[in-house]
């Protein structure tokens, strides 16, 4: 069967392309022209010859080496496309008399007088309008042939031509672009930061110099001759040629930051949802605004935090926190509980006056979206096991994963605090730069105000022309406004809504633990704590009996004057306050707590050292009177310990009687600043008191004297009647 042979085609023989030019209409011959760099004419072909070379294989199809054009072209080039089109377009028309090379030469002639254009270039670009598939884009500049061919002429260096002396420059070869991507592997795609111009030294230093010896006999390197050395512009070139822009990012800044600013943006954050309150985002963002203090108004406290909750589906804003607590679990805590409170009686407290149709959030959703921050925390397990709330996290540094509450963000700041005083601008931080803390009016309250007033706005007049409404929503002409957007998911939606009671929701809000019940009371982070319930119940009774147990508590981080303990016998909350010794820590954070313990504890430690190091000076002392009493104690070895221990009680007694005299007290007088001396009973007669002491110490001694002189017998101690020599 003969093979059919077609315009445009490429084929290979004798291992050249070729391209098929144009076929007679009778396929008795045709022209072709081979693709090759000397060739530059077409030539002439049998058709029957070549569609049977095909069949015997001594031809086959070959794949188009050159790529059609699919980039964006300058201006200019496509001007100059153009302009050649244009002037080469008459002449390219007339087949086949444009392959003969007689009518061939007598056109192109008439066309240069035409034109005043140099005959040979038209020539040249025949040959690309021929080679590049005979469209008119093959007059591009930057049309380049795609195909693997070789990348310089022999001997030849492409690009622009050394003219200084002394520059680099080579024609390169396979090894020159292993060593190009040798380099920027090792030195450019990291991150150390480096530029193009750095990884060029370094290369040169690797595979572009050779060790030598200079004339101190030191070693270093000297790079090869220039042209043998290739240029910076070369291997710019080369990167750009085959510059992977994901590896490069992903290497140079981080997979992290590849996914958050240089990947593919093709998922929606609302995609699958089946209405509101199947997931909320939340997060927390510093205001730019410096805030005064609402006791007294001339301190300044610094920026405030805000923490919103906005549902996925609708975009809007369910809850809100503004206070001083840091991104933490207390402030995602109270923003969550405001998400699911009433907002009529929470914009009252604030003197802001609404309907429940204006702002109709007060639910608990399905799932809650956070950024590894608070809600990946110990404290929102209770959310999971008390409510029923599934936790999901963003991965790091993925802020896009949440990207209508960071666009709600960007919303706020546009609205609440461009115009506010105190509001933060860019030059705060240079040198002669406004301090606008300076000009902080606003309290925290006040600034809740606004901030409530933005979210109503928000949620019932800011139109999202970046929502992409569904068709039904379309048919029912919705605006994409999120008050609007939420009222139809409830109405046409699948709800996933719920509500649960405002002291059920704060005891699934509060961070849950486990406390020790012992004798002393419930023991939580070094605090005891009491109540009747637990007195009734005999808790502390049965911890002294048994032993300490364990039991439940829920607290409140901002208060731990008192905690939420589940009760071992009914498993009810019970709350328990401290006791009477712990009040001093009534009303105070668990951060001041743990602070006041701290130091405390720092305290002791310190005292510690002091007490261990006095102890070492006690024994010391003790030790040196102990061995200065064994060297008075050494003349009275020689006394036998019979005759040492046989009148133990009479030597008491001289001992008492001399310690006595000492001990006694003595009138003194003043002698005009001299030292006091003792006064006998000859100069001075004794007074009353003195005179009984007296008399009863010498009624002692002759007691003394009459028991003394009755002993026991076959020893000399003095004994009493009745009692043993023992």
């Amino acid at each position: 069967m003969e093979r059919n042979l077609f315009v445009n085609e490429v084929l290979k023989m004798d291992e050249q392309l070729y391209r098929i030019l144009w076929i007679s209409s009778d396929r008795q011959y045709g022209y072709w022209i081979s693709l090759g760099r000397q060739s530059r004419l077409p030539e002439c072909f049998e058709y029957d010859r070549l569609s049977q070379a095909i069949q015997d294989g001594k031809a086959e199809t070959a794949d188009d080496p050159m790529k059609a054009f699919d980039g964006e072209a300058p201006e200019s080039a496509k001007q100059k496309r153009d302009e050649w089109w244009k002037m080469l377009k008459p002449v390219l028309e007339c087949e086949p008399d444009i392959y003969d090379r007689k009518k061939r030469g007598r056109m192109l002639s008439e066309l240069s007088a035409q034109h005043n254009r140099d005959k040979a270039n038209l020539y040249r670009y025949l040959q690309k309008y021929w080679k590049r598939g005979k469209t008119p884009n093959a007059f591009l500049q930057d049309y380049r042939n795609c195909g693997k061919g070789q990348r310089t002429r022999k001997g030849h260096k492409l690009g622009r031509p050394v003219v200084h002396e002394g520059g680099f420059g080579k024609i390169l070869t396979d090894e020159d672009f292993r060593h190009f991507e040798a380099a920027v592997g090792k030195y450019y795609l990291n991150r150390s930061g480096a530029t193009l111009a750095e990884t060029y030294s370094k290369m040169l230093g690797d595979y572009y110099s050779v060790p030598a010896e200079d004339s101190e006999g030191l070693m270093s390197y000297r790079l090869l001759p220039e042209d043998q050395i290739p240029s910076i512009t070369q291997l710019r070139y080369w990167y750009r040629k085959n510059r992977d822009q994901k590896k490069e990012v992903s290497k140079r800044t981080g997979e992290a930051k590849f996914e958050l600013t240089g990947r593919a943006i093709t998922g929606r954050s609302d995609y699958q949802l089946m209405g509101p309150g199947a997931k909320y985002q939340i997060d927390a963002t510093v205001g730019d605004i410096y805030l005064v203090s609402q006791f007294d108004r001339k301190d300044i406290i610094g920026r405030p935090v805000m923490y919103f909750v906005v549902d996925s589906y609708s975009r809007i804003v369910t809850g809100m926190y503004v206070g001083l607590e840091g991104p933490s679990w207390a402030g995602a805590m109270m923003a969550i509980e405001n998400a699911a409170s009433d907002k009529v009686s929470y914009c009252a407290a604030y003197g802001i006056t609404i309907t429940e149709d204006e702002w109709p959030c007060h639910h608990v959703p399905t799932a809650i979206l956070g950024d590894r921050g608070e809600m990946e925390s110990r404290f929102a397990d209770n959310l999971v096991k008390v409510l029923g709330v599934r936790i999901e996290n963003a991965p790091p540094y993925r802020a896009d994963m949440k990207g209508i509450i960071e666009q709600h963000f960007r919303t706020i700041n546009t609205n609440a605090t461009p115009f506010l005083p105190g509001k933060v601008l860019p030059d705060m931080s240079e040198r002669g730069g406004h301090d606008y803390r300076l000009d902080a009016k606003l309290d925290i309250r006040q600034f809740t105000q606004i901030i409530i007033r933005c979210v109503l706005y928000y949620n019932n007049s800011h139109y999202m022309d970046y929502y992409e409404k569904n068709e039904q929503m379309m048919e029912l002409g919705v605006d994409a406004i999120p008050l609007e957007l939420w009222n139809f998911g409830i109405r046409y939606c699948s709800g996933s809504l719920r509500t649960v009671p405002r002291d059920v929701l704060r005891q699934a809000l509060m961070p849950s633990d486990k406390a020790s019940i012992t004798d002393r009371g419930v023991k939580y982070k070094g605090l005891y704590y009491s109540s009747e319930e637990a007195l009734a119940g005999l808790w502390f009774e049965k911890a002294r009996a048994k032993g300490t147990y364990k039991a439940r508590i829920s607290y409140d981080p901002r208060d731990m004057g008192a905690i939420l303990v589940e009760d071992p016998a009914s498993k009810e909350m019970i709350r328990c306050g401290l006791v009477d010794w712990e009040s001093k820590y009534a009303g105070k954070q668990q951060e001041e707590v743990w602070y006041e313990q701290e130091k405390e504890k720092s305290r002791r430690k310190k005292h510690t050292v002091k007490e261990t190091e006095a102890k070492v000076n006690l024994g010391k002392q003790i030790e040196s009177i102990v061995e200065s009493a064994e060297k008075m104690a050494e003349t009275d070895r020689q006394v036998s310990k019979a005759e040492r221990v046989r009148n133990i009680r009479g030597n008491r007694k001289s001992e008492r009687d001399e310690i006595r005299k000492q001990e006694a007290f003595i009138a003194e007088r003043s002698d005009g600043g001299r030292k006091k001396q003792p006064v006998s009973s000859q100069e001075e007669e004794l007074s009353p008191i003195m005179r009984m002491i007296q008399e009863q110490v010498e009624e002692e001694i002759k007691d003394d004297a009459l028991y003394s002189k009755r002993t026991v017998p076959g020893t000399g101690d003095p004994g009493i009647p009745g009692e043993s020599a023992d």
